[in-house]
């Protein structure tokens, strides 16, 4: 029987305990890429995880955490704060770090996945590359009897402990309405949005696009995927920039589209003339705020969502109850915010 505790106490106070400052971008020690190529492994030898009644005075948790890319520099501060969590409380968890070798490669990831089934690991904490591509592997691992939590991006399916991230729908949302007031709800915007069919971008489009309902004044121009990536998002601005000789806004999704954008309306000298916004926080984008190249961009915390994710996998396997869903706070971050 689960032990009655409330478990948002708990997570409030990770949630204070794990603003450490990880906000350094760099690979930790110990973090792994999927190898090129890997049999998965099939039913035969697979043996059920280990359960928290199962380990015995002194043995450590084992928690997989696997990301998205290591060359972003979002999940490079994720997988910092995974392993800030583990060196925090290395009496009790051994948390291994992952992502694929090709960035946002599901298929990589789904054998990352697998071999955290073969190695008997107690939890696999993960941010799918694609969430409808990833359920198989979810599932599989449940029937290896091992935790599952989401972090940063959902799963369709499977049996999921608990999701901790942002409302994507709020974030498109949220990030539109400050748009549309900075142009005083007149004005023609473009949208870069992520890669399609996948359920981030997706959200975070029709969060936008129920804010634009909204605002009457405000036209739509173009509303375009550049599948998460930089020279795609600038290669889009520069389309959209030679089409339309009125552009009073501009959104992309996440940063490193906005840094490519950011690119292009440099390149065409428009920085004057359209108010740029983005997604996501680090140290370029920063200094696009500072410069006052960039408006405003959305912080999610990525570094908490890590930490707090891998504390959610450890009260489970303590046998504590935790929410199915952590919805992490959003801001909006200009450069008056920057001190």
């Amino acid at each position: 029987m689960l032990k009655k505790l409330t478990a948002l106490t708990l997570i409030l106070t990770l949630a204070a305990t794990c603003l450490y400052g990880c906000s350094n971008v760099k690979e930790g020690e110990g973090t792994q890429q999927a190898p090129a190529q890997t049999e998965a492994p099939g039913n035969e030898g697979e043996a059920e995880a280990p359960t928290a009644e199962a380990k015995t005075p002194g043995e450590k948790y084992k928690i997989a955490f696997i990301v998205k890319s290591l060359q972003s520099a979002f999940f490079i501060n994720m997988v910092e704060a995974a392993e800030q969590c583990g060196r925090d409380y290395a009496d009790k968890i051994e948390v291994e770090t992952m992502a694929p070798q090709t960035p946002f490669n599901i298929e990589e990831q789904i054998q990352l996945v697998e071999q955290c089934i073969t190695n008997q690991v107690d939890a696999i904490v993960i941010a799918p590359c694609d969430s409808e591509g990833i359920v198989p592997a979810i599932e599989k691992a449940n029937n290896a009897g091992i935790l599952v939590v989401t972090a940063n991006t959902k799963a369709n399916g499977g049996d999921i402990v608990s999701y901790v991230g942002a409302q994507n729908y709020d974030v498109g949302y949220s990030l539109a309405v400050a748009l549309f007031e900075k142009l005083g709800g007149q004005g023609d915007v473009v949208l870069i949005e992520g890669k399609a069919g996948n359920s981030t971008s997706e959200e975070r489009t029709a969060g936008f696009k129920a804010a634009l309902e909204e605002y009457p004044g405000i036209t739509l121009l173009a509303s375009q995927p550049a599948d998460w990536d930089r020279a795609s998002a600038m290669t889009v601005a520069e389309n959209c920039l030679q089409t339309y000789d009125k552009i009073d806004g501009m959104l992309t999704l996440t940063k490193d589209m906005g840094l490519g954008a950011l690119e292009a309306i440099k390149s065409a000298g428009r920085e004057e003339e359209i108010v740029s916004m983005t997604f996501d926080v680090d140290e370029d984008v920063n200094a696009a705020l500072a410069s006052g190249a960039l408006y405003a961009s959305g912080n999610q915390n990525e570094q908490s969502q890590a930490y707090i994710a891998i504390m959610t996998a450890v009260f489970a396997l303590d046998g504590y109850a935790v929410s199915s869903e952590q919805i992490m706070p959003i801001s909006v971050v200009t450069a008056e915010d920057l001190n």
